[in-house]
């Protein structure tokens, strides 16, 4: 063939998955909620997924109840004494979120990338879209259980409509000492975890950076405050957060103990179960793998062609500290008018 038509550089290729010029394709969110959440675990969940010993198994929460008793003004002989202590229970509902994926052999064979970066790609990629779907889930979980009843404070408490507390407009830079009022108020002392909309975290950095030079010093606000800032919460108007006392909110995982205990191999007919911790966010999850004989010809493999199936199952519940009253939890609503 002439003028070397035959051996013609026609592609060069470099693997841009590696470094930054990959991430503007795998990006993802901060997830700090997810963060704070996974780190208030040993908090809130002390033995309890040491004591679950099966994905069907009931899983329930035990505490005695708080008695509001007036106290007596005199003794007496005979002390006719109240009533015996109560206790209660609180179901705790697992969930489940999966990715599945999987690779072939002589695609592999076949491809500038190869089984490993293929694999090690569809782990990321399956981390992502789990800590997306943890992340969505946790901003929705903490507005639909926040506290339904509030002593008003500084900040009046609206349990008629909106269940949350409104800053006036007028009291726009008092935001954060007035939220700490109310949680006072309410009988929650400091350190607060709190997780606010862009909004207000950037109203949170603005009276932040209010320091001794100048006009009006709003540092003072700052101290006693755990603040992340939470992208996938809706932006509001003027600015929404949530807040709790530090540690009363969290997030635990569970794997069930045959994946713990790790069984079989991929290409058995059970397939093998095991865990893998995952070195972003130190969450353990299940991972069963299926080995088999596919045609894989159609999509740049072979006619016989080896092809390993993954699963990855995240088991976990998102719990904050329980309380006797049905509508009232440790987590308020603040919102800027």
């Amino acid at each position: 063939m002439a003028n070397l038509t035959a051996t013609q550089l026609l592609k060069a290729i470099t693997k841009a998955q590696v470094g930054i010029m990959g991430d503007a394709e795998m990006r993802t969110w901060e997830h700090s909620l997810l963060a704070m959440l996974m780190g208030n675990q040993n908090n809130v969940f002390r033995n309890l997924t040491a004591l679950k010993k099966s994905d069907e198994q009931p899983t329930k929460a035990i505490l005695f109840n708080r008695n509001s008793i007036a106290s007596g003004t005199a003794k007496v002989a005979a002390h006719a004494a109240a009533a015996f202590a109560d206790s209660f229970e609180v179901d705790v509902a697992f969930l489940k979120r999966v990715q599945t994926f999987k690779v072939s052999y002589k695609q592999a064979d076949n491809n500038i990338f190869t089984y490993g970066e293929i694999l090690q790609h569809n782990i990321k990629n399956a981390l992502i879209n789990l800590y997306e779907d943890l992340s969505s889930y946790n901003t929705s979980w903490i507005d639909t259980n926040r506290s339904q009843v509030g002593t008003d404070s500084i900040m009046l408490f609206d349990e008629t409509t909106n269940d949350q507390f409104d800053n006036l407009s007028a009291d726009n830079d008092r935001f954060f000492d007035y939220l700490k009022a109310a949680l006072r108020k309410n009988k929650y002392r400091p350190i607060y975890d709190v997780v606010g909309d862009q909004v207000n975290a950037a109203e949170f950095r603005r009276l932040s950076a209010q320091g001794k030079a100048n006009a009006t010093n709003q540092v003072y606000q700052m101290p006693g405050l755990n603040y992340i800032e939470e992208e996938q919460l809706t932006a509001s108007a003027s600015g929404t957060c949530y807040a709790w006392k530090k540690g009363m909110v969290g997030m635990t995982t569970w794997n069930e103990p045959q994946n713990r205990r790790g069984l079989g191999g991929p290409g058995e007919n059970e397939g093998m179960f095991t865990t893998f911790r995952d070195s972003i966010m130190g969450i353990q999850h299940d991972m069963h793998i299926m080995r088999s004989l596919v045609d894989t010809s159609g999509a740049g493999g072979n006619v016989q062609d080896v092809v390993d199936e993954y699963e990855i199952t995240t088991i976990f519940t998102t719990q904050g500290a329980f309380e006797s009253t049905a509508t009232a939890t440790p987590i308020f609503k603040f919102v800027q008018a």
